[in-house]
C-alpha cells in the first residue's frame, strides 16, 4: 500500500472553526443523535437536499469534522491543503439500524480528489459515538457498568421495557480500555464500478501495534492487523487511516495510551488536547483507475462493528438512506423526533417485525439489529474472516 509523502506528524495549532459543507460551522459538540450541529455561524439547510452530512459530536478543533469536500491528508491532524476535490462528486449516505429509521448509526461520505497528479476516490466512514467512541480508561464516557452512555442513543431509551420493534438498549459494559480498540476493530468497505460490479472488498484496520509510528500504534490499513483484502488488488488502496491513528500520531497525543483526554458527555474538546477526535472514523483513498472504463460507482457498508460497543450487539446490520436534515443548536428538532421510534413501533413501518429464523423480505423486517435478511430468512450477520 502506497502512502503520501510525510509532511509532518504534528498539528499546526489549527483552532479556528472550519465551514462544514454548505450548512454549518461546528465545534464538535452537540447531541450524539447525529442531527445537531453547533457553532455561532450555524445556518440551517436550504431545504433542497443540499444539507451536509450529520455532525456527530467529538471531532475536536482541527477540522477533522469538516465535510469530505474539504481535503483531509492521511498524515495530517485535521484538514489540510494537499488534495483538490473534484466539483460535483461529493456524496453522502446515512446508515440506519433495523429498528430506528430516524437516527443514523453511521454515515459514509465519498468524493473524487486529485492528489499528487493522481485521481483518487476518498471514502470516509464515521460511526455514531453512541455506538463506539475514542474514550477509554478512567475517562471513558458511557462505558460504565449499568450507567447510561452519554448523549442521545441511536433509537433512544424506550419506556415500558423491550417490545418487538424497539431500539436496542445500552448494555453497559464494565468499562472501555485502549486495548479494547487495539487488534480487534475494523471496518469493511465494498466499492463498485459504474456498472454496479463489485471491484474492491476489504477491511481497514482500526489501530494496531506499529513500532515505526511515533506512538507505537497506528492503523495498518488493508495489509496488517485486522486489515485484509477480500477482493481486488491491494495496490489500488493508496492510503488508509483512522481517527485514533491521527489522534496518537498526526496530532501528537501519543502519551494517551491508558486514559483518553478527559471530556464530558457532549465530547467537548479538552483544552490540553483540543484536536483530539473522540469519534471512530475510517478514511481510505483508492486509485480511480481501479474501476476501469466504467469509472467509480459507489462505496457501501452492510454493518458496523466494534468490540466492544455500547450496544447490546457488537455487530449491527445497517441499511443506507437519506440523511436527516441537520438543525442548528437551539432550533426545534425536525419532525420525527429526537430519540428514534416510539416504543413498540414496527421497524419498517408496516406489519410485525420478524424474529430470527422467520421469513423476511428486507433486513428492516427483522426485529433484531443484529439480524440480516438472507435467503428470505432473518438471521444473525456473520462477519467474514
Amino acid at each position: 500500500m502506497r502512502s503520501f509523502a510525510l509532511t509532518g506528524w504534528f498539528c499546526g495549532g489549527l483552532l479556528s472553526l472550519a465551514a462544514f459543507g454548505v450548512g454549518c460551522s461546528l465545534s464538535g459538540t452537540g447531541d450524539a443523535d447525529g442531527r445537531i450541529v453547533s457553532g455561532e455561524d450555524c445556518v440551517p439547510s436550504d431545504g433542497e437536499g443540499s444539507a451536509p452530512a450529520p455532525s456527530f459530536p467529538g471531532s475536536g478543533m482541527s477540522g477533522a469534522g469538516d465535510s469530505i469536500t474539504a481535503d483531509l491528508d492521511p498524515l495530517s491532524c485535521g484538514a489540510s491543503a494537499r488534495g483538490v476535490p473534484v466539483d460535483g462528486t461529493a456524496q453522502v449516505d446515512c446508515y440506519y439500524t433495523n429498528n430506528d429509521p430516524t437516527t443514523p448509526m453511521a454515515f459514509v461520505e465519498r468524493v473524487v480528489e486529485i492528489a499528487e497528479s493522481e485521481e483518487l476516490v476518498h471514502v470516509r466512514l464515521t460511526l455514531n459515538p453512541a455506538f463506539v467512541d475514542n474514550t477509554y480508561g478512567e475517562t471513558a464516557i458511557g462505558w460504565g457498568g449499568g450507567e447510561e452512555p452519554g448523549g442521545a442513543q441511536p433509537g433512544g431509551p424506550q419506556p415500558g421495557g423491550p417490545k418487538p420493534g424497539d431500539a436496542p438498549k445500552p448494555k453497559g459494559h464494565g468499562g472501555h480500555t485502549f486495548k479494547d480498540l487495539v487488534g480487534s476493530d475494523k471496518a469493511q468497505f465494498q466499492l463498485t464500478n459504474g456498472k454496479g460490479e463489485l471491484v474492491l472488498d476489504f477491511y481497514v484496520d482500526y489501530i494496531s501495534v506499529d513500532e515505526a509510528s511515533p506512538s507505537g500504534y497506528a492503523s495498518l490499513g488493508v495489509l496488517g492487523g485486522e486489515g485484509k483484502m477480500l477482493l481486488g488488488d491491494a495496490g489500488a488502496v493508496v492510503a488508509a487511516t483512522t481517527s485514533l491513528d491521527r489522534d496518537l500520531n498526526a496530532c501528537g497525543y501519543g502519551a494517551y495510551l491508558e486514559d483518553s483526554p478527559e471530556t464530558d458527555e457532549n465530547f467537548t474538546p479538552n483544552s490540553e488536547t483540543p484536536n483530539w477526535d473522540y469519534r471512530v472514523v475510517y478514511d481510505v483513498w483508492v486509485s480511480a483507475s481501479a474501476f476501469g472504463a466504467a469509472g467509480f460507482g459507489d462505496a457501501t457498508i452492510s454493518y458496523v462493528h466494534a468490540s466492544p460497543s455500547k450496544y447490546p450487539s457488537d455487530t449491527v446490520t445497517v441499511t443506507p438512506g437519506p440523511c436527516p436534515t441537520p438543525t442548528c443548536e437551539g432550533d426545534d428538532p425536525p419532525a420525527g423526533g429526537g430519540g428514534g421510534s416510539d416504543a413498540g413501533e414496527d421497524p419498517g413501518g408496516g406489519g410485525e417485525c420478524k424474529e430470527s429464523g422467520e421469513a423476511c423480505t428486507t433486513s428492516t423486517d427483522c426485529c433484531s439489529d443484529s439480524d440480516v435478511c438472507a435467503s428470505g430468512v432473518c438471521q444473525q450477520i456473520v462477519i467474514p474472516q
